[in-house]
């Protein structure tokens, strides 16, 4: 009688997620040196040299957050489906939960499997509001001319936008958890204690 074929499960969800972790361990080094060096200028005059130098910092964080942003989203996403698939059958998942938007998909599929929501107005589901609309303007974005005064910081990608991206994918998981104990979380909770402490200059 030959063999049964092993089978293995085939995730993404934690490899995306260790994208979003060393990234944003390099965007923590990135900002500790950028207020490190702006620690140096207190009571001096700043010149031109020392503007473009955090100002390089500051590029370098913003295309390193564009990287955290996208994959967060693409961890949450992945992780979804993948709680999604272990409760149902994939003909199911297919045709009724997976053409859902993600937002739509960490309300709808919960609820089905738990019989209890996560609440819309939670910190953690207003965070991921936050952060699909934040993707979904980064994935579309339409070619502009602007006027240069009129350039807000919200045009940019900022160390907080990666902090809260970060912020968003442990606060949805976790809140899983909380309605189902049997929620993977492992693959977070090695990750996030990756997450060097911010050292104040």
């Amino acid at each position: 009688m030959p063999a049964k074929p092993l089978k293995i499960g085939w995730t993404h969800h934690g490899d995306y997620f260790k994208v979003v972790m060393d990234t944003y361990s390099r965007i923590q080094e990135l900002k500790r040196e950028h207020d490190q060096f702006q620690c140096t200028l207190k009571g001096k005059k700043v010149s031109d040299d020392d503007v473009a130098v955090l100002a390089s910092k500051n590029d370098a964080i913003g295309e390193l957050a564009l990287i955290v942003i996208v994959f967060s989203a693409f961890t949450l996403e992945a992780y979804i489906n993948h709680y999604g698939i272990n409760h149902f059958s994939r003909s199911y998942f297919s045709n009724y939960l997976d053409k859902l938007d993600l937002l739509a998909k960490w309300l709808v599929i919960p609820r089905i499997v738990t019989g209890k929501k996560l609440e819309p107005g939670s910190h953690a589901m207003q965070d991921l509001s936050w952060l699909v609309s934040l993707r979904n303007r980064l994935a579309h974005f339409k070619s502009k001319t602007i006027i240069v005064e009129e350039i807000k910081e919200s045009d940019f990608l900022w160390h907080e936008d990666a902090e809260r991206a970060v912020g968003t994918v442990k606060r949805a998981v976790y809140l899983l958890k909380r309605i189902d104990p049997k929620a993977e979380t492992d693959w977070l909770d090695q990750e996030t204690r990756r997450i060097a402490p911010k050292k104040p200059c």
